[in-house]
């Protein structure tokens, strides 16, 4: 056994040299990638460049973290950045107003935000927070909750999941790591956010774990294809299609490391998120892994999310009329 780790540890050094030593024969194209938030939910094009697939593609990415999903459309399409990680819904959102923007490849699958209220606020409620999820969500009606920002996934599922159950809830946006500061100081009864950020408080104890996105709680109509996708201008797209393969060829790649090499994959986790202890780790990881296991965007999963968007009451221009299919670049 021994001797197959050895020889395993060998091959996959030997991977990352041949990598390296491709990445110094070449130039190396540089792409400055807007990121949402810090999130793992967002991680992961940092977690593949840190198993450099990104130079194995020959490039070099330069991120550029954001406020929101918001702010990261918003920076596309002000031609700030060229390339951002965004959600579905600002995807939509833009189109609706008649922005050409469409979706290069998928980051994560599913929703991967979590509901977190204030241990003080739970308590109150009267509701354990093993309840049946309707229970649960009858009873943050009238809570003032964080959330990143109006368009936001993680504010439509919840805004939309919550009706349906009889409750109306306040939103306040803000990035997330300010969402942590807002529910210690009691700015905030409850946020929803993705990990890490949802765990800080639970992990203390000061937090509960109300309603868990990527253990599949909210309702299947109350939640996304997929939270995450890589997306540019449609035009730049088409005058840089060997930057869009190249893109999406990193993202195949980073789903076979998580099924090939998910000790490598854990390890750069652990590099980019230092303050997480091993417990923690490996909590996070158990459920980040699944979202990332994503695969590429396709029409019907934008027919969906399209529906997701309206179930939410959300109103948009044009919403009726857009093509899903318009909205996956090929």
């Amino acid at each position: 056994m021994r001797i197959a780790w050895k020889r395993r540890d060998f091959l996959v050094g030997a991977a990352i040299f041949a990598v390296a030593s491709q990445a110094e024969s070449q130039t190396l194209r540089q792409v400055s990638i807007g990121l949402s938030s810090t999130s793992l939910g967002t991680a992961a094009p940092r977690i593949a460049n840190e198993l450099a697939l990104f130079a194995k593609h020959g490039l070099d990415p330069k991120f550029i973290v954001l406020d929101s999903a918001n702010a990261a459309i918003g920076a596309l399409i002000s031609g700030s950045l060229k390339v951002v990680l965004s959600g579905p819904t600002e995807l939509i959102a833009a189109q609706a107003r008649g922005q050409n923007v469409v979706a290069i490849a998928t980051t994560y699958r599913g929703l991967g935000q979590c509901l977190v209220l204030a241990k003080a606020v739970a308590d109150k409620l009267g509701v354990s927070p093993t309840a049946a999820v309707t229970e649960r969500l009858k009873a943050i009606n009238g809570l003032l909750l964080g959330a990143p920002s109006a368009t936001s996934i993680a504010t439509i599922a919840l805004k939309g999941a919550a009706n349906a159950a009889g409750a109306s809830v306040r939103f306040t946006y803000m990035d997330q790591p300010t969402m942590v500061a807002a529910l210690q100081s009691g700015a905030v009864q409850g946020y929803i956010a993705s990990a890490p950020f949802w765990a800080f408080p639970v992990t203390k104890g000061t937090g509960v774990l109300w309603i868990n996105g990527p253990a599949g709680e909210f309702p299947v109509q109350y939640a996304p294809a997929n939270t995450g996708h890589l997306e540019m201008m449609r035009g730049f797209a088409e005058a840089n299609r060997d930057l869009v393969q190249g893109i999406a060829a990193v993202l195949a790649d980073f789903v076979e490391a998580l099924d090939d090499h998910p000790a490598e994959v854990k390890a750069a986790v652990a590099k980019l998120y230092p303050d997480l202890d091993a417990g923690t780790l490996d909590l996070l990881f158990a459920s980040e892994s699944l979202g990332w296991k994503a695969k590429p965007p396709t029409a019907a999963d934008f027919a969906h999310d399209i529906a997701f968007l309206k179930s939410s009451g959300v109103l948009l221009p044009r919403i009726d009329s857009l093509d899903p299919a318009s909205m996956v670049f090929r």
